[in-house]
């Protein structure tokens, strides 16, 4: 008999085994029992949460000749075709392999053939986000306006890649990630009937490591099976998820909190070596600095303050595309670093106010000068720029003379910037660097692409200082910009119409770079005499990287 996966053989039949999405259901199945079905609907949230799990229960249960409680009965002759293969009235589509026009022109030519057996045609696609434009535009006339028999339902983990237009289009409902105890409770009864002995904590932490999706608990608990047959417990389960014993990481905590540096870059060193997963690791330490930072009912400053630490290390590990095991070391550095910093405040106000004890009112005048003194040697950046400004001069700038090589040599210096990532006093700034892509650069700019509009903001409040860093690290005096997606994408737009129109680039003054206020020339790579298409993409290709690139 062929094997069938955990995840596959206790997909839920009906509405009601279905775990930890009561609303969603709740919606569904009042639908039905007002007949208000709506004509697509498109399910969002993280992955195994049970949306193509759902839409197939819909499905049948819109279908049913014989539904109990608006559930599917699974026994009719339209319940039994609808599992069957054969069945050419529910129709399921990936887009992630699937995105192009032609099977979504194909699925609009068949729409209007009405159902061989069911009441309904459905259409599930899942993975919606995938479709190309010229996808998502040809689908989107068939949504608004379906034959009566024809009912859409979109599932996607990326909500923010589908377009508006088809979003108001549908119905959306959110799901959530599975609570731990909807999941405790699904893989207990899963391992009555299995006959599975797993120790509560086991069944804990499988739940932990699965975060919320329940096809990976379920993946996970098959697998305990066939490491450690029927008999799990919890270190087991940790050596499989990559963790190690659970008292590596409370000393990890304990060498933090008593500030022995050495011995936790020791340890992180031994969770390196020994091939854990960094990511698990830093939250694993989340978890245990939960359960401390309350302690007789008051808060733990200093766990309070490591927690906040290491939740900034656990989103930048999840973001960044930097090795995980430089970003935890960094963030333990900047943890001591600020601690450090805090001390020394305390350690000055505490003299200062003897001080005032001493002298008396007058010494209160020079603290607040001094203290200007200081917050004005510590912000490099200008308060008062103008980012829109900043942004506009200097992409522009940076395409007057922008070329492919100097962009190859922006990406070599990037390169080269991994090696201080370890510094200790510029080991965060570099880091801020790295998050970033250089997509263009000329002889004094380098464009680099952020994933965040915030984090692109930070970059250009505080360029000062991080050219300063560059300068410093790779003796390169050059001078950056931060763009996000949507930066980029309208500097390329306006890039492809001034080539189309034969305008050229002129340099304009940058009042935040001295070295470009000297002239304002002309200085343009690009002839004003574009004839083709052609021309036009050997021009982008010869500015940008090839991986930006998309020709419509």
């Amino acid at each position: 008999m062929e094997h069938l996966a955990m995840y596959r053989k206790y997909r839920p039949s009906n509405f009601d085994e279905v775990s930890g999405q009561k609303t969603v259901v709740s919606v569904l199945k009042n639908a039905i029992k007002n007949n208000s079905v709506s004509h697509a609907y498109l399910f969002t949230g993280p992955r195994g949460t049970g949306k193509t799990s759902v839409a197939k229960i819909f499905a049948r249960t819109i279908n049913c000749g014989k539904p109990e409680q608006n559930n599917p009965c699974n026994k009719c002759v339209y319940c039994e075709n609808s599992f069957s293969k054969e069945c050419v009235d529910i129709i399921e589509i990936d887009a992630a392999s699937n995105n192009g026009v032609d099977e979504i022109r194909e699925l609009k030519s068949k729409i209007n053939i009405v159902p061989s057996l069911l009441k309904y045609k459905v259409y599930i696609i899942d993975e919606v986000h995938m479709l190309s434009i010229g996808a998502f535009n040809a689908l989107l006339k068939t949504l608004e306006e379906p034959p009566s028999h024809a009912i859409f339902i979109l599932a996607t983990t990326e909500l923010h890649k589908v377009p508006a237009t088809i979003l108001s289009r549908c119905q959306v409902l959110e799901f959530k990630k599975i609570s731990p105890n909807d999941m405790k409770n699904k893989i207990l009864d899963i391992c009555s009937f299995e006959k599975i002995n797993a120790t509560e904590e086991a069944i804990k932490e499988i739940v932990n490591c699965s975060d919320g999706c329940m096809r990976d608990a379920l993946s996970l608990l098959e697998k305990m099976t066939a490491y450690c047959n029927k008999d799990i417990a919890v270190e087991e389960v940790r050596v499989v998820c990559g963790k190690p014993e659970k008292t590596s990481i409370q000393n990890l905590i304990e060498s933090v909190k008593n500030n022995d540096i050495n011995d936790v870059f020791k340890k992180i060193n031994y969770f390196y070596e020994n091939d854990y997963d960094m990511l698990s690791i830093v939250g694993d330490i989340i978890n245990q600095l939960e359960q401390l930072i309350f302690i007789n009912n008051k808060i733990d400053t200093l766990y309070l303050s490591i927690l906040s630490e290491f939740v900034e290390i656990y989103d930048k590990m999840k973001t960044s595309s930097v090795d995980k095991k430089i970003l935890f070391e960094i963030g333990i550095l900047n943890f001591y670093k600020d601690k450090e910093e805090k001390n020394i405040s305390r350690e000055i106000f505490s003299r200062t106010k003897i001080e005032q004890q001493k002298q008396g009112d007058d010494c209160m005048s020079i603290e607040k000068d001094d203290k200007r003194s200081m917050e004005k040697q510590q912000n490099v950046h200008d308060d008062n720029i103008d980012l829109v400004e900043f942004k506009s001069v200097r992409i522009n700038n940076a395409f007057v003379s922008a070329s492919k090589d100097l962009l190859h040599t922006a990406k070599e210096m990037w390169e080269m910037l991994k090696e201080y990532a370890f510094d200790k006093n510029k080991g965060s700034e570099i880091c801020i660097l790295l998050d970033g892509t250089p997509v263009m650069a000329s002889p004094e700019y380098i464009v680099l692409l952020y994933q965040y509009s915030s984090v692109a903001d930070k970059v250009n409040a505080e360029y000062m200082k991080l050219e300063q860093v560059i300068n410093e690290m790779l003796n390169y005096n050059c001078h950056i910009v931060a763009v996000d997606n949507e930066d980029w994408s309208n500097a390329k737009g306006d890039y492809i119409k001034k080539i189309n129109s034969g305008e050229k680039y002129l340099l304009l003054d940058d009042k935040y770079f001295d070295g470009v206020k000297e002239k304002s020339v002309i200085i343009n790579n690009i002839e004003s005499n574009i004839s083709s298409e052609n021309d036009t993409e050997k021009k982008m290709y010869d500015l940008f990287d090839s991986n930006y690139i998309e020709i419509k």
